[in-house]
This record gives C-alpha cells, structure tokens and sequence, in this order.
C-alpha cells in the first residue's frame, strides 16, 4: 500500500471511529437517531383538501366548499440532535398545527440539520403524515451539512414520497431541489392562489461567484436562486395564466432576495422588527424584477435571520420573514439575553380567501 492511500484510510478510521465514540468534533448526542416525541400519540386532523392533479413541478388541490384556505408556515425548525431542544421544538410544531388546523403547512428551511439526520428526516415526514395534514418544504443554507447528513437532493426524494407532502422533485435542468408550484383551486374550478416553492441554495462557489460578478472571492456569501429558476418561474407563470386566466401568488425562499438588504427607517416596516443585518443573496438573479414584470407574486417569503421578523414593501411586493420556529439555533435568548416572553419562535397564518386576497398573523409561543 502507498504511504499517501495508508494515511487516507487512517484519516477515514479515525473518523468513524470518533463519530462512533462521540468524540471530538462529531458528538453524537444521546437519542439522536429520531424525534424525541412520542408520534403514536399525535391524533389525525381532519380536513378537507383531495388532490386534483400533479406533474413533475407542480401539484394542483382543491378544498371543498370556498371558505377560507389556512397556511400555516414554520421556518428554522433546526432540529438537531439535541433531544431536549428538539422536543421543545417539536411539541410546538403539533400545537400550532392542532390549534391552527391548516389545509396545509410548508416549511421554510433550514428544517433538519446537523449529520445524522436520515432518521430524523424520516420521522418529521412521518409525524406530518400522522397529522393527516398536507405539507410541503423548501430548503436552506444549512441541509446537507454535516457529517452523514443528507444530501439536499435526497431529503425532497424522501419528502415528495409520502402521500400528504405536495413537494415535487422539480423540473429537469432547473438548478436546485423541490422548485414547484402548489396551486390551489376553489370549488368552481378557479385559481385562488399558487404558491411558488424555490430552492435558493446554501452558499456560493468560487465558480458561482466568479459567473455572477461577486467580489468576495474566498468568503462565506449565501447563495440564492438562480436564472435558470427565474426562467422556470415566468414559464409556469405563463403557464397558469394561459389556463386561468389572472392569479395572485406567494413565493416561499429560504434566503432573501438580494433586493431585502438595504437602509430601512422604523416606518418601513409593517411589523416587526430588524435586530441583526440581512443576510440575502450575494447577487441578484433578476427573481424579484421577473414578479414585478408578471404581476401576480405580492409577497416572498423566507427565513434565514432568526431574530428578524418585520414585513416591509419593496415596491408593489411584500418582503417577509416566517416567524422563526426552533430552539437548537441562535435565538433572543441566545444573543441577547431576553427573558422568555419576548421570544420570536412560533409560526405564521395565511386565510386566503376566494378571490386569493389573505390575511395574515404572526404566533409567538411565548406571548
């Protein structure tokens, strides 16, 4: 054997074998293989959205009756492998989801992180599925990471195979993982509202940075959606008002577009507020410019900044953040000491009514 493939293969034991012993930088913790919440205990939600029809980017439901369609929209879950954290996190989520009862929930990144998160992903996927709730997820800066954690295309593999998850693999050719419409109909058959599910990534390559003019070669800049995906966008944009007709839509990213960092006053923001800087996309992929030119997005979503949670209007197109939903990350209490009942973690409720104009609220866990 070379000298160079023996010490590869020491390299390699002895990482196996810390990550085994929990020592060094691959602890791992006790219980971390699943969710430290009891699933069979988690009663049904009955609800009354079937599904009319799916394609490789897209799925199409209708609810019955055309009262109100509740989305209820959680965002840095980050549940880890810290078993107290994670149950904290995690017995949440089922309250806001039995309280609420939703038609659907999406989640908005950064949902399981760390390594060794196969089971875990399994298990949040299988206690949504026990919910009897639809669900969908975009991905964020975080998944992937890890040592033995999923790849980000193989958790919306194992995501879009249960059968209350309307996540999509995605059209070929389109960079990133999960982009696709969830469009919603009312009981006549019109559109009420589509949601524009995207993958803005996690941080930017050289190669990235160089093909998209970004001056910090060798530092950390966050990724964001790509062209191709703008692309993507205006052609099921197109689409859909070839078969409907005008629609309205919401957009749901993990990292803000680039347009969201910029000097805000206090009576820029509609609510919330902003305790730490931006941290959007390093370059601008022409996404936020594609929905003022189509017309029907008046609101993005994301998440990313777990202390920020204002609403503010950048042109005729709401930029908000999700409320921040986990505990195993960086938090109020973590950065800046505060006592329990000025905690942002909770969710965010869309009722969209039928002619797809919504009302939305913030819940905090804590308030």
């Amino acid at each position: 054997m070379k000298k160079g493939a023996k010490i590869a293969v020491t390299a390699i034991a002895v990482l196996l074998a810390a990550a085994a012993a929990g020592a060094g930088g691959f602890a791992v913790k006790k219980n971390s293989e699943g969710l430290p919440y009891d699933i069979s205990s988690v009663e049904k939600i009955q609800n009354d959205v079937v599904i009319v029809s799916e394609t490789e980017d897209s799925v199409t439901v209708k609810k019955n009756g055309d009262g109100k369609f509740r989305v209820l929209m959680f965002t840095d879950t980050h549940i880890t492998d810290d078993p107290e954290l994670n149950k904290t996190t995690v017995t949440y989520l089922v309250e806001n989801i039995k309280e609420q009862k939703p038609d659907l929930v999406i989640f908005g990144g950064d949902n399981v992180t760390y390594g060794f998160n196969r089971q875990r992903n399994i298990e949040l996927a299988e206690l949504m599925e026990k919910l009897g709730v639809y669900w969908a997820a975009v991905l964020g800066n975080h998944e992937g990471e890890g040592f033995m954690a999923m790849s980000r295309e193989k958790v919306i593999k194992l995501y879009s195979s249960y059968e209350h998850c309307l996540l999509k693999q995605g059209k070929k050719g389109v960079d990133g993982h999960g982009n696709c419409t969830i469009n919603i109909l009312n009981s006549d058959g019109s559109l009420r509202e589509v949601f524009f599910l995207m993958d803005s990534g996690s941080y930017m390559s050289v190669g990235s940075k160089i093909k998209y003019g970004v001056k910090n070669i060798f530092g950390e800049v966050y990724d964001g959606v790509k062209p191709s995906q703008v692309e993507w966008y205006k052609e099921k944009h197109d689409a859909l008002t070839a078969q409907y007709g005008y629609f309205r839509s919401v957009a749901v990213i993990h990292i803000p577009p680039y347009e969201a960092e910029r000097e805000y006053s206090e009576s820029d923001f509609l609510y919330g507020e902003k305790r730490e800087g931006v941290c959007e996309s390093g370059f601008n992929s022409g996404l936020v410019d594609a929905m003022l030119e189509k017309g029907s997005t008046r609101a993005v979503y994301f998440g990313h900044d777990h202390v920020n949670d204002f609403g503010v209007m950048y042109e005729d197109i709401l930029f908000s953040y999700i409320q921040t939903s986990g505990y195993d990350t960086y938090t109020m209490q973590s950065k800046f000491d505060s006592p329990e009942n000025e905690w942002l973690q909770g969710c965010t409720v869309l009722d969209i009514k039928k002619d797809g104009t919504y009302t939305a609220e913030r819940i905090f866990n804590h308030q």
